[in-house]
């Protein structure tokens, strides 16, 4: 489950060279108080549900924004093979420099346990981990780099060309690793409010660059984004040996500081 909740993450963050917002989009098209709700299922069975927010700043009017993930399992498949999950993942990001922060996570999933705490500093390019499965404590990670959980919306802000393909630089787990986001196409789709039927949607495919092998063990994952200024991720599918395991959209909760956009007349494209 938590595998399935980074790949939303992990979908389409870039670098600073990345494409530049489209136009008439807002600048920044989320904003403390946004909340999106996930069902994530295997074989049409419930597995389980995640969370995705930004959080209030710190400080009011600062640059600084705080994300929010959470992942956990409910369900018959939960009782079943009595695994639970309980995730919980929080990241902090500077808008203006456009460079993470901080990232914690705490990780409960079946007998296993893992926290970790990692603070980035943009001054000097490194990053000191706090984790006891990693052995070195300080990392250089050169400039502007995002956590895994920062890199989602920084993709949101930066948008993904048609037919095009950006790249991310991600620090996670004591690793540093550049991984595309190819385009694949368009498909429309009966969405929650506010979004509603027939809704236009962007479909996006992260592909290894370079690195650590990352969801190349995971097979084929595909990532809808609405194609409107938002781009909220809205729906995630990732082939596993056995069917797929997919994670819907249930509930959109927008930021009240970011205005509604609207979608484009676009004509819809189904993607094998």
């Amino acid at each position: 489950m938590r595998a399935a909740l980074l790949v939303l993450v992990a979908s389409g963050g870039t670098t600073a060279t990345a494409a530049e917002p489209r136009p008439g989009g807002p600048e920044r098209p989320f904003g403390p108080g946004e909340r999106i709700d996930f069902r994530i299922s295997w074989a049409h069975l419930l597995a389980g549900r995640a969370t995705l927010a930004v959080l209030p700043g710190e400080q009011v009017g600062s640059s600084v924004m705080r994300f929010l993930a959470e992942a956990r399992s409910e369900g018959p498949l939960a009782w079943l093979l009595r695994f639970r999950v309980d995730d919980h993942t929080t990241a902090t990001w500077d808008a203006e420099g456009g460079y993470s922060l901080r990232i914690e996570k705490h990780l409960r999933e079946g007998r296993a346990a893992r926290d970790q705490t990692v603070s980035f500093d943009p001054e000097t390019g490194t990053a000191d981990v706090s984790d006891a499965k990693i052995p070195q404590s300080r990392f250089d990670v050169g400039i502007c780099p995002l956590d895994v959980l920062s890199a989602l919306f920084v993709a949101r802000v930066r948008g993904v060309e048609e037919r095009g393909e950006l790249r991310l630089a991600v620090f996670d787990n004591g690793k540093r690793y550049v991984m595309g986001v190819r385009w694949q196409g368009r498909e429309k789709l009966d969405l929650p409010p506010p979004f509603g039927p027939g809704y236009p949607t962007v479909i996006v495919e992260p592909q290894l660059v370079e690195g650590t092998g990352l969801f190349v063990r995971e097979g084929r994952v595909q990532v809808w984004l609405t194609d409107d200024g938002r781009r909220v991720p809205v729906r995630m599918r990732s082939r596993v040996p056995v069917g797929a395991v997919s994670a819907e959209m249930e509930r959109y909760q927008p930021s009240p500081s970011v205005p509604e956009p609207e979608a484009g007349p676009r004509p819809s494209a189904s993607v094998d």
